[in-house]
């Protein structure tokens, strides 16, 4: 693991998973927002028919984007689609990397980060 990074296991991911997909108030609002915007609030009765695949990559989409708005990276946020981030995860999934998330996270950030004003 790369110096300062944070270590991300499976139960913190599946935490905020059971958080967001039963409503907690301990989410933001703006984040719940967010999740509707992109169609990635899926009730419980959906994941039950969904494929555990399809559920571990929402697992890890919404948990990198929340991972986005605890950094404050509004600006990314307001401009992600669900279509891209679905196409980045199946593009970060094709690479051996140590750290899925992290990796996924600097794509996102990289794609959506326009500095050729």
């Amino acid at each position: 693991m790369c110096h300062g990074e944070i270590d991300i296991d499976k139960k913190m991911i599946d935490d905020l998973f059971y958080l967001i997909i039963n409503k907690s108030s301990k989410i933001s609002q703006n984040f719940y927002e967010l999740i509707e915007k992109l169609e990635f609030n899926y009730t419980t009765e959906m994941l039950k028919i969904s494929k555990p695949e399809i559920i571990e990559m929402l697992k890890i989409i919404l948990f990198t984007l929340y991972q986005l708005e605890m950094s404050q990276f509004q600006n990314i946020l307001s401009k992600v689609k669900r279509e891209e981030l679905i196409k980045l995860y199946n593009i970060c999934k094709g690479y051996n990397t140590d750290n899925f998330i992290l990796y996924y996270k600097k794509t996102i950030i990289n794609k959506y980060s326009d500095n050729t004003t």
